[in-house]
């Protein structure tokens, strides 16, 4: 099997695709996918980008089967220092970050935080580790500080888990660190409250109480930009914290204008 032909096979796999149903969307044939795979053929330009579509990779998965090809990669390896990478962050934070009223980040796959709005420093600095030049999120909400602030653990841990679960696909990191607070029982209140639920709200609230002040109720949005045809900044995600009533809207107002 050439690299190009293990490549396939592992991305189809996970997309749980068998070759005749990729040779279908494909409009080809069991045959020629089973080529491909162990070697016997190998693809052309317009081939591969037809498989590209076809199972709708993402531009990570495109790089790897275009490389694994050995035809001309049309996605360009940039490194995360590089300018083109530093000026589509910075725009990021000019023209998306800057423009929210609450907490909003850009996040690496590890969660370090890339960029930030100066709400976000001024609500999170108190909680981040002395010593760290990068703050990196994941430590932050991990940390038994900010456990400590919130009011309904027992719920927040499965919002908090299963969007781990999600991140830890694409980091090491992450999945060590969830694999670390399960064995320490982090989440085990979460079971418990997960088989006493009747129904799952529209938006389960995390209930911070603030120091000296009052209690907020928050959510996020996640997203990134649409147009993205870069690997690094297609890994990377966007955070926006919303305020989920009135009193906390005020609440967080008031801490993002505080010097």
């Amino acid at each position: 099997m050439t690299s190009f032909g293990h490549v396939l096979k592992d991305i189809r796999g996970a997309r749980g695709l068998s070759q005749a149903a990729l040779a279908l969307s494909l409009d080809s044939t069991q045959r020629h996918v089973s080529f491909l795979e162990t070697g016997r053929s190998l693809p052309t330009a317009s081939y591969l980008a037809r498989i590209c579509r076809a199972m709708d990779l993402n531009i990570a998965q495109r790089v790897n089967l275009y490389d694994a090809s050995g035809l001309a990669n049309p996605y360009v390896q940039r490194d995360m220092r590089s300018g083109e990478i530093r000026d589509a962050l910075d725009m990021i934070e000019k023209r998306v970050l800057r423009n929210w009223p609450f907490p909003a980040l850009v996040l690496d796959p590890d969660w370090n935080v890339l960029r930030q709005n100066e709400a976000f420093t001024r609500f999170f600095e108190p909680l981040v580790p002395r010593g760290n030049e990068q703050i990196n999120l994941l430590e932050v909400l991990m940390s038994d500080i900010f456990q400590t602030l919130i009011q309904n653990w027992d719920e927040a841990a499965g919002v908090l888990f299963f969007r781990l679960q999600r991140a830890a696909a694409n980091s090491p990191r992450i999945a060590r660190v969830l694999q670390t607070a399960q064995a320490q029982g982090r989440f085990s209140g979460m079971e418990q409250h997960l088989d006493g639920l009747t129904g799952i709200p529209v938006f389960l609230p995390i209930r911070l109480g603030l120091p000296g002040g009052p209690e907020i109720q928050i959510s996020s949005l996640l997203g990134k930009l649409a147009s993205t045809q870069d690997a690094l900044i297609d890994g990377l995600e966007i955070e926006f914290m919303v305020p989920l009533d009135e009193t906390s809207e005020q609440t967080m107002r008031a801490l993002a204008v505080t010097a």
